[in-house]
């Protein structure tokens, strides 16, 4: 049987299934011909008019393509892996959109994983992807190991898209935001304020995003001349509310306050907040705080919080756009999309007191 799905009428018997063929003959063309007509990668092969009939006539019978057969058909499954490291997070949700907005115009289908920042899941995850044959990976959950990870796990059998967070020294495609020159945003601005003490939150030491940030601070911060406070030695670091909690509450009690700080990531900043309240302290007249993402509720806190902006969406967008990029065509390496940095001034940085 030709492929389809919904059925036609019949009146005490049982219903059948509306084919492909059935299609066809309302139409008046060849199978093959209303196959190309009701397949968005082909239907530009076959003049408008008829295109339109047959899409009229599948509609007219309730007819529904089968995806799966006919993507089995051309050796695709429609399907994207998205593997990201934390749902709580969400900066996360926000790529996912976009991915998702620019995936299924285009008929696939994200299917989303969350390792949570555990290598053990990724693993896992990556082999089960491959395992339902997906056509391309889409990833932010990478450390600075993944490359053997990912190596190991597809090869070269399926194209890898890196979103947001980076792996230097690869060839693998990758979507990330101006890092360093957010990093540098943010040292600037509480320069430009009047800071002369400034000191920034460990972001993890194994993720390049975290990296490039802290690189970014700290080089614009010396050549303003202006101090930055070395922080308590954290420890392992993972980017979440408590963490930002506890690293800022080390500095406060370290006795070395600096009148601003910089938080790498907008749920750090939230904690970071939190600390400086329940040490009775003010922000920003005691403490200013930096974050990053502009995540949307960094515009409701209180204080509303200053931030440099990285587009959630429009990474995702972009991530997915050169996924399917490399669906068509395999062999590009190395490509890199840098989304820029802006910062977003609120009322959580002031002039120091």
């Amino acid at each position: 049987m030709a492929e389809g799905a919904l059925s036609s009428p019949g009146r005490g018997r049982a219903r059948r299934k509306v084919t492909l063929r059935d299609v066809a003959e309302r139409a008046g063309v060849h199978v093959s011909t209303a196959s190309r007509a009701l397949d968005s990668s082909s239907a530009s092969r076959i003049g408008s008019a008829t295109a339109e009939r047959v899409r009229s006539a599948a509609a007219e019978l309730g007819y529904s393509r089968d995806l799966l057969a006919s993507s089995l058909k051309r050796g695709i499954t429609k399907s994207v892996g998205v593997v990201i490291a934390n749902l709580d997070n969400p900066y996360n949700a926000r790529t996912i959109r976009g991915i998702a907005r620019v995936l299924e115009a285009d008929e696939f289908v994200p299917l989303v994983a969350e390792t949570g920042e555990s290598r053990p899941r990724f693993e896992r995850l990556l082999d089960h992807l491959v395992q339902r044959r997906v056509d391309a990976l889409i990833t932010s959950a990478v450390r600075l190991d993944g490359a053997e990870i990912l190596a190991r796990a597809l090869g070269d059998e399926v194209p890898i898209v890196l979103a947001g967070r980076g792996l230097p020294d690869t060839d693998l495609n990758t979507v990330r935001h101006d890092d360093v020159a957010g990093g540098a945003l943010a040292a600037r601005h509480l320069a430009e304020l009047g800071h002369e003490r400034v000191a920034q939150l460990a972001g993890p030491a194994d993720i390049d995003a975290f990296i490039r940030r802290a690189e970014g601070f700290s080089d614009a911060a010396a050549a303003a001349g202006i101090e930055e406070v070395a922080a308590p030695a954290p420890g392992s670091v993972t980017p979440t509310f408590v963490e930002g909690r506890r690293l800022m509450g080390a500095l406060l009690e370290s006795g070395n306050r600096p009148t601003g700080v910089f938080a790498p990531s907008d749920v750090m900043a939230v904690g970071a907040l939190d600390a400086i309240a329940t040490r009775d302290l003010r922000c920003p007249e005691d403490v200013s705080v930096v974050g990053y993402n502009d995540i949307p509720v960094s515009r409701f806190l209180s204080p509303p919080l200053t931030t440099i902006e990285m587009p959630a969406e429009e990474l995702g967008a972009e991530a997915a756009r050169m996924a399917l990029g490399l669906i068509e065509d395999p062999t590009p390496r190395g490509q890199a999309v840098v989304l820029p940095a802006r910062l977003i001034v609120r009322r959580s940085t002031g002039a120091p007191a």
